[in-house]
């Protein structure tokens, strides 16, 4: 692997930065030719200035740097698509892989994920969280430093936590997205979260709760207008709550958001989303129509 220094070369000039540009009030000449060539360092302050110069984030320099995508990328991709599959094999696998990680680097997050992902086998399971899942819950109640890792975990766990924690620990996630709310992985992430708390109030009819969270939903609506996904779902959850708070008698909106669903190849999402009506007592019937678009006729039992 290059130096730090060696990856700040390449990608000074491919920028066709000149040197002194770069460098000015940093690195004198020979400190610069000394840290390009991989004989020295620099202190993280500086280089995070050499960062910004070259208008690069941290994540690009670091798949830049270490030529590959970061790990977590790839993880998350497995443990997601593994879990709206319901795949409970695929999962039992991963649970195998991340056990093994964590013996080789003896890295606690990797514990973390095992038990995150150990608790999603056991929700298709329809188990209690396992007694492992402490481990997990007490790291993030006496963690006083959140970030996107800590949102993730607790994103991925919200199932197996009481309201009146979720209501706590939520507060310190709210802290951290308004510090990062510009960076985009943050404010998705963030957006997910309240995605599952709404989610699991309806499951268990607090609709007063699901509510209150909906509202901060949609205070984030400005910065989210863009993404069809998460308008897709603030769309589905108004509809569902007018309707089950009897403030809206037509289901015809809903019936046209599952097939938006489909249309726009969100078919884990619209699965997720019938589920979750038929769980609230009502039928929802598939229709293949002529023209192969399918649509939904949504009725109470």
């Amino acid at each position: 692997m290059n130096s730090i220094g060696e990856t700040i070369k390449q990608l000074r000039l491919a920028k066709k930065i000149p040197s002194q540009s770069l460098y000015m009030d940093l690195l004198s000449r020979q400190a610069r030719s000394n840290f390009e060539k991989g004989e020295s360092d620099t202190t993280v302050s500086k280089f995070f200035v050499l960062l910004d110069r070259l208008n690069i984030s941290l994540d690009e320099f670091y798949v830049l740097h270490t030529k590959e995508e970061s790990v977590e990328f790839h993880l998350f991709s497995d443990i997601a698509s593994t879990y709206y599959k319901k795949d409970i094999e695929g999962l039992k696998l991963l649970i195998e892989k991340l056990c093994k990680e964590y013996k080789r680097t003896n890295n606690i997050k990797y514990l973390h994920y095992k038990i995150m992902v150990s608790n999603m086998l056991r929700i298709l399971k329809g188990e209690p969280a396992a007694e492992e899942f402490e481990q997990l819950s007490n790291y993030l109640l006496n963690c006083n430093s959140w970030g996107y890792y800590e949102i993730m975990l607790f994103s991925n766990s919200i199932n197996y936590f009481s309201q009146d924690l979720i209501d706590i620990v939520f507060k310190r996630s709210k802290g951290v997205i308004t510090n990062f709310q510009l960076l985009r992985r943050y404010r998705n992430e963030y957006a997910l979260l309240l995605l599952n708390i709404i989610n699991k109030n309806i499951l268990e009819t607090n609709f007063s709760v699901a509510e209150n969270y909906f509202i901060e939903y949609e205070n984030m609506s400005e910065v989210l207008q863009n993404d069809m996904y998460y308008q897709s779902m603030k769309r589905f959850f108004r509809e569902v709550l007018d309707v089950v708070t009897n403030k809206k008698q037509s289901t015809q909106d809903l019936e046209r958001i599952l097939s938006y669903l489909g249309y726009f190849n969100m078919t884990n999402k619209q699965k997720q989303c019938i589920a979750l009506l038929e769980h609230l007592n009502f039928q929802v019937v598939k229709n293949t129509e002529e023209n192969l678009e399918i649509s939904f006729q949504i009725t109470k039992k």
